[in-house]
């Protein structure tokens, strides 16, 4: 299954959605529920199998009092969620110059060099630590031979005066 990119409208929907999370979250400790209903889900859900999920009604206090309720527990549950899930795919997953999502598609698909790396990475795998070891040990020898050439020289140059 791929997921469509969100478009433009979609992120503004998203920043919306944020600041009204970000205003009711404001509170020192988070928001606290108000008297009424405690759960939005709760409230609507059937009562029984056979039952029929209740519609949200917006001019009915219960429907809003729940509704904020519900929010409440979240946000005081997994305070600024919202910023970093939000923010976080809307700034910068899909932030072109991330360069992390494919721009050619209008689906969530990596951008074709992370592919490219992935895959180089694979194949380089089995050698990477190793290589890794060996290009350390070179430097340490290159470093200590020429340590030891310049001391030798020094040794040298005193010797001579």
């Amino acid at each position: 299954m791929k997921m469509a990119k969100p478009s433009a409208r979609d992120i503004d929907a998203a920043d919306e959605l944020h600041w009204v999370l970000s205003s009711i979250d404001g509170r020192f400790g988070g928001p606290w529920e108000t008297e009424g209903p405690r759960s939005l889900r709760a409230l609507l859900e059937p009562q029984d199998e056979d039952g029929d999920w209740i519609n949200f009604d917006e001019d009915d206090p219960r429907h809003l009092q729940a509704l904020y309720n519900s929010l409440a527990k979240l946000l005081r549950t997994a305070p600024n969620f919202y910023g970093r899930v939000l923010g976080g795919m809307c700034h910068v997953i899909c932030y072109a110059r991330n360069e992390i999502l494919d721009p050619s598609l209008d689906y969530l698909e990596l951008h074709p060099d992370l592919i490219a790396g992935l895959h180089l990475l694979e194949a380089k795998r089995a050698d990477f630590l190793p290589g890794l070891e060996r290009t350390a040990r070179a430097a340490v020898a290159d470093t200590i031979e020429a340590a030891a050439t310049r001391h030798l020289c020094e040794m040298k140059e005193r010797w001579q005066a």
